[in-house]
C-alpha cells in the first residue's frame, strides 16, 4: 500500500491529464502563432498602406473644346483605386483668397476629369486632391493660362 501512495504522489506532471491538457494548449498557441501571426501582420501592413492618401502627381491641363478643360493626373495605386479613391478639384480665382469647389470627390476613369471653363477662368488656380473615405491627401495645383 505504501508503494501505491508513493507512486501516485511522485508521478511526472506531464503524465497527468491536466499536464497533457496544458501541453496541448501550449502546442496549439505555438502553432497558431507560427501560422496566423505572419498573416495578421501582413494584413496590418496593408491596412496602414491604405490609410496613407498619396499626393496628386502628373497634373496637366489641356483644351477639350470651347466650354471645357481636360485635367489629367498620373495613375493612382491600384489598391487605393479598388478601395474607393476619388479626385476632388477646387478653383481659386486670380484675385481671390478663398477656394470654390468645382467637383465633389468623383472617380476618375482614364485618369482624366472635365472642368467647365466658366468655373475656372484664365489666371485662376486649380487645386486637386485625392480623397479616400473621409481622408484628404496633400494637394497639388495647376494654373489656368491663356496658352491652352
Amino acid at each position: 500500500m505504501n508503494r501505491l501512495l508513493v507512486a501516485t504522489t511522485t508521478a511526472n506532471w506531464t503524465e497527468t491529464i491536466w499536464g497533457q491538457v496544458f501541453l496541448a494548449a501550449v502546442l496549439i498557441l505555438l502553432v497558431n502563432s507560427i501560422i496566423f501571426l505572419p498573416r495578421r501582420l501582413s494584413r496590418v501592413r496593408k491596412q496602414r498602406k491604405l490609410e496613407v492618401v498619396p499626393k496628386v502627381r502628373g497634373l496637366s491641363l489641356t483644351d477639350m473644346d470651347e466650354k471645357y478643360f481636360q485635367l489629367r493626373v498620373s495613375a493612382a495605386p491600384r489598391s487605393l483605386v479598388e478601395a474607393g479613391l476619388r479626385l476632388a478639384v477646387a478653383v481659386q480665382g486670380p484675385n481671390d483668397m478663398a477656394r470654390q469647389v468645382v467637383t465633389e470627390p468623383t472617380p476618375v476613369p482614364q485618369n482624366t476629369l472635365v472642368v467647365p471653363r466658366e468655373l475656372a477662368p484664365i489666371g485662376s488656380t486649380l487645386w486637386v486632391n485625392w480623397v479616400l473615405g473621409d481622408r484628404v491627401g496633400p494637394g497639388a495645383s495647376i494654373r489656368v493660362s491663356r496658352s491652352l
